[in-house]
């Protein structure tokens, strides 16, 4: 595929945590104990969720090393290590608990292991969820608020109702410096900063104004309090309550997901490439995270096309995220991705060449907005 993420160098951890909800994924493919998926890695969370999904297999892709580094690392502690020990390095029990459990971990750590990720607990000493490119970045905002304001912001996941969620946010942040500041910092000039402005290449319109009309209604929708990426996206990963983490990282799925693990394979490449692939046939289900992104509207339909129409290949449903794209064209509106999921998507779609009981055999498949 032709993709401005090839110009990206990719010695770096990018995304420190996947910010497409599982939820969403879960929704939008169905996933059935016979499925065989393919899940972009990134940061590793939907591809252990796919595991507690119940898939047969699942295989995670990047083209990024380090983000497949990343979630091996995971698995090497899921596999060997109790639930606190991941907690802790991730940055769930806040930075104070990083470095004693990497100092009591690193000794029994496999030398390959221990050599990779030494170098970056002494230049993370916060653990890993902050230290992401886009992480680091979107945690940089709230700090630039005046104290007043950063207070006000803090209030928002103290609400019982929506209601009163967003009374307070049009009466106490709209309008003020808040909107002024989130605009400008999450405008293209600074994005580059959390995502290479290569990326933005084919972007159809401004991130600041875009995300902060998208937060606007996100904030009359759902209570804020119970969503993941709203509380992560302002405050961080300290102090989060369990109930809102991903499923990968509630302790109460650690035993089910260690005992799934070997259904889990790591490879390096390009996600279209391989589902055209002979070792792609098989790929029942797909997320291809937004890497739709940053490709032109005419190379989205020649994959689209080609996806939708894989030759000896099992019929293939696939869930996509647009951002600051709305590729893919669809009869019905276009629509955030519901309850739990990132306010800052434009929306989500879904690709599906499996026959449907409304469609006609002559009809084409085509992508589908998921709400």
């Amino acid at each position: 595929m032709q993709s401005e993420f090839y110009n990206v160098d990719l010695d770096r951890l990018r995304y420190a945590l996947v910010w497409e909800s599982s939820r969403t994924l879960a929704a939008s493919l169905d996933i059935r104990p016979d499925d065989e998926a393919l899940i972009i890695s990134s940061a590793g969370c939907n591809a252990l969720n796919t595991l507690l999904l119940g898939a047969r297999r699942v295989t995670a892709i990047d083209l990024n090393p380090v983000q497949n580094h990343l979630l091996e690392f995971k698995r090497y502690l899921i596999l060997h290590h109790e639930p606190r020990v991941l907690r802790a390095l991730l940055g769930l029990d806040g930075p104070a608990a990083v470095l004693p459990c990497w100092q009591q971990l690193e000794p029994g750590l496999p030398t390959e292991l221990r050599a990779y990720w030494a170098p970056f607990f002494e230049s993370h000493p916060s653990g890993i969820l902050p230290a992401g490119k886009l992480e680091s970045y979107l945690l940089g905002f709230l700090p630039t608020l005046s104290p007043e304001l950063q207070q006000r912001v803090r209030r928002l996941v103290e609400f019982d109702a929506v209601a009163q969620q967003q009374r307070w946010f049009e009466e106490q942040l709209h309008g003020t410096a808040f909107e002024a500041q989130f605009v400008r910092y999450f405008d293209e000039a600074n994005l580059s900063k959390g995502r290479d402005p290569r990326l933005f290449k084919y972007a159809a319109e401004s991130g600041g104004q875009a995300f902060y009309q998208r937060l606007r209604q996100h904030l009359g929708a759902e209570l804020v309090r119970d969503n993941f990426f709203f509380r992560f996206f302002f405050f961080g990963p300290e102090g989060l309550p369990e109930p809102v983490l991903p499923p990968c990282y509630q302790a109460r799925n650690f035993a089910e997901l260690r005992r799934r693990l070997s259904r889990l394979t790591v490879v390096q490449g390009d996600a279209a490439e391989f589902l055209l692939s002979a070792a792609g046939r098989r790929i029942t289900k797909a997320s291809l995270s937004n890497m739709f992104e940053y490709v032109s509207p005419a190379e989205f339909e020649r994959v689209r096309q080609a996806l939708l129409g894989r030759p000896q290949a099992a019929p293939l449903r696939a869930v996509y995220w647009n951002l600051l794209q709305a590729q893919g064209e669809t009869t019905a509106a276009a629509q955030p991705a519901g309850p739990g999921a990132c306010f800052y998507f434009r929306d989500v779609r879904v690709l599906d060449a499996r026959p449907q009981p409304s469609v006609s055999p002559s009809s084409h498949p085509t992508a589908a907005v998921y709400a």
